[in-house]
């Protein structure tokens, strides 16, 4: 292209591709490296009655002081909000779950571990000991539930195939029915320690808690278990529930998330987790959660990182919503700006640049007639001719080139440079 043409211009031609190089690599940095997080979270649980859809509410609450909105979705069963986080997210984004479904998890990460529940195992009088469960029936919700899961990890334990017991469906009320009405003899509930199901099964007459035997070996050969020891008098004192100190198993709880959601709303549900669950719980330690120690679900990266003390500093020092634009601004708006700015003000170099190079060709050829000029001795006209049309043919492309107005000296100095050159050859024409 002309450089006349290219300087009149350059403002479509130069300045305008530059500009929309500057917004397309902040569309990149925005939507791809630096987004922001999203202003929303979804929180799945299970049916309405369950303990989770209280925790999430919790969760919500803590959340929405930090700007973001959540949303909470129940489903009929427990583990279907899992179910659909493993198929790639389906519209939740977080979730909770007891180690019992980690086969079922997928892709699905492990923000921490934020307690355990208790496998509850009740049972009629004359019902002492998990081999006696053979041909009962017990009470264990539907079959892929937690419950049912637990029962069939506790029989298999005691050596009693699922095909040699009746499984029955009830659970919560139902399951306090059934067995105060001698339907099933046995119910297996896994639930926390403030269980409100658990409670009323324990003070039903003519019902007790039964201790898992071997507990320790049962943790040993199923790693989504840990073996516990319930303390005499833990679930009520003044009525000594349990009688003993019974040996029994618990199932970790987790805060789950999808892999690629916002590692800032991470962090947020990390700080929300932290405070929630520092407390000791029923069987649990003061500060034993939340932890990534012993989770049946792989770790999210940013969790482990977050446990070192990995956190952006801007976070530390600023609130949540604040601190994601102080460090989008800090880290793209800024960069940005600053590398289009420079751009935008090296911009006419480039055009000097063109006629530095124009007009280094021109002395270039200049120099090398010059000498040859100078190997050339004077007096013979034909050795001279290739010389003139050689000049000849310079003067006329320089005369040709179009330079803006701002580079006219430098034109009209080769023009003199030319000139000279061709003085030169009239004095070297004999006369």
């Amino acid at each position: 292209m002309k450089i006349l043409l290219l300087y009149r211009r350059r403002w479509w031609l130069i300045y305008l591709p530059m500009l929309l190089a500057v917004c397309a690599l902040l569309a990149v940095t925005l939507w791809v490296w630096k987004p922001l997080p999203p202003p929303r979270v979804v929180i799945g649980t299970g049916p309405g009655q369950s303990s989770y859809l209280t925790l999430a509410r919790a969760y919500a609450a803590r959340l929405e002081h930090l700007g973001i909105a959540v949303d909470i979705v129940t489903h009929d069963r427990p583990q279907e909000p899992l179910e659909r986080l493993a198929r790639g997210g389906a519209g939740l984004d977080v979730t909770f779950a007891q180690g019992l479904y980690a086969p079922q998890g997928g892709q699905v990460q492990a923000l921490a571990v934020i307690g355990h529940e208790i496998v509850w195992l009740f049972a009629r009088e004359g019902i002492h000991s998990l081999s006696q469960l053979r041909g009962q029936r017990i009470a264990s919700a539907v079959a892929g539930s937690s419950n049912r899961l637990a029962a069939e990890l506790l029989l298999r334990h005691a050596g009693i195939r699922p095909d040699e017991v009746s499984f029955t469906t009830d659970v919560g009320d139902a399951a306090i029915s059934a067995i105060s009405e001698g339907r099933v003899d046995a119910v297996v509930h896994v639930a926390t320690g403030d269980s409100q199901t658990a409670a009323t099964l324990a003070r039903l007459d003519g019902v007790h808690l039964l201790g898992v035997e071997r507990a320790g070996l049962l943790a040993t050969r199923e790693p989504r278990l840990r073996a516990v020891i319930m303390p005499q008098g833990s679930i009520e004192l003044r009525s000594n529930l349990p009688g003993a100190d019974l040996p029994t198993v618990v199932t970790l709880t987790h805060l789950l998330v999808r892999p690629d959601l916002h590692p800032a709303l991470q962090r947020a549900l990390l700080d929300v987790a932290g405070e929630l669950h520092v407390m000791a719980g029923f069987l649990e330690g003061q500060g034993l959660y939340p932890s990534t120690v012993g989770s049946d679900f792989p770790v999210s990266p940013m969790a482990a990182r977050h446990l070192r003390g990995g956190r952006p500093w801007l976070e530390t020092l600023l609130p949540y919503g604040t601190a994601q634009w102080a460090e989008l601004v800090l880290y793209a708006l800024l960069p940005m700006g600053l590398l289009g700015a420079a751009l935008l003000l090296r911009a006419p170099r480039y055009i000097d640049w063109r006629v530095d190079a124009a007009l280094q060709h021109f002395y270039g050829e200049l120099k090398f007639l010059e000498d040859d000029l100078a190997n050339t001795a004077p007096g013979d006209p034909a050795v001279l001719r290739p010389f003139l049309r050689r000049l000849d043919h310079l003067e006329r492309e320089v005369s040709a080139m179009e330079l803006p107005d701002r580079y006219a000296d430098r034109w009209y100095t080769l023009r003199e440079h030319l000139q000279q050159a061709r003085e030169r050859l009239h004095v070297l024409k004999p006369a």
